[in-house]
């Protein structure tokens, strides 16, 4: 079974789904549902974790909109805002509506807003209290707010985007680099081999983030690495198709460390009752 971890979907109808955008952009193209439908398809992925794309900001209708149509082959992760009150039910009002996780986009925000913030650390309380992942888009330097949060909240599964999202050229034994590494002391840390362009200085397949990808499945495992396209972003530089072969051909990922991979770990996260 193939399982994409992460992809976003979204439509251009603000009437029915408005653009409340929280990273700075709103965009011009369209990325609905029934085509990543047909990507799936085509290429024999099973099932996918559609994650809430920042320019809908706190509005998760299209998002549940898109999984309650095709239940069997969708989950969601959805967003909240994380710094406002009564954060806590209004996550656990989205988990009643059919969210299976939320995602935290510490980036936007300095260090010490997150490890100071009260309602921040509501949200992660009620998180474990729902048994639901977290998953976080950061850089380096949050490296030791995960850290603080995986000992703190030991009960929660905690999803690290985008392989941490490293520095550009960033190499193995770069100092931040082990820094993540160690991070996989921490039984409830995850981490998505995704989103290579992010911190490659070449362009695709990438070649230079593949020493990355392999540390951390080295040191995480397979049981706790998975994979996602990024779609439809990986569209715009690279083709879904070629990415899938290069994971299954170019890393040296074994053949039991690809049923993990692709699909295994995903679906422990995600589908639970299986």
């Amino acid at each position: 079974m193939i399982i994409d971890s992460h992809l976003h979907v979204w439509v251009q109808k603000p009437d029915q789904y408005p653009w409340q955008p929280i990273g700075g952009y709103i965009p011009e193209n369209e990325a609905p549902v029934e085509k990543y439908l047909e990507v799936m398809d085509a290429e024999s992925v099973d099932r996918a974790v559609l994650v809430q794309p920042t320019p809908y900001g706190w509005d998760n209708s299209y998002l549940l909109d898109s999984s309650t149509a095709h239940p069997d082959r969708f989950r969601t992760v959805c967003l909240v805002d994380p710094l406002s009150e009564g954060v806590a039910g209004k996550l656990a009002d989205l988990v009643a509506e059919g969210a299976n996780g939320v995602r935290i986009n510490w980036h936007l925000q300095p260090v010490e807003i997150w490890e100071e913030n009260l309602h921040h650390q509501a949200l992660w309380q009620c998180a474990q209290e729902l048994d639901i992942p977290i998953c976080l888009q950061l850089t380096p330097e949050y490296i030791p707010l995960v850290r603080k949060m995986a000992i703190n909240y030991s009960g929660v599964k905690v999803v690290m985007d985008h392989l941490g999202r490293p520095k550009s050229g960033c190499l193995p034994e770069d100092r931040t680099f082990r820094s993540l590494l160690k991070l996989s002391q921490f039984p409830n840390l995850y981490i998505k081999l995704s989103g290579m362009n992010y911190y490659s200085q070449e362009a695709a397949p990438y070649r230079d983030t593949w020493p990355l990808l392999q540390a951390v499945h080295a040191n995480f495992g397979s049981q706790r690495c998975m994979w996602g396209s990024d779609f439809p972003f990986v569209m715009e530089h690279w083709a879904y198709s070629d990415l899938l072969h290069t994971l299954k051909t170019q890393l040296n990922f074994s053949t039991d460390a690809l049923i993990w991979i692709l699909g295994k770990t995903a679906r422990l996260l995600w589908w639970k009752e299986e």
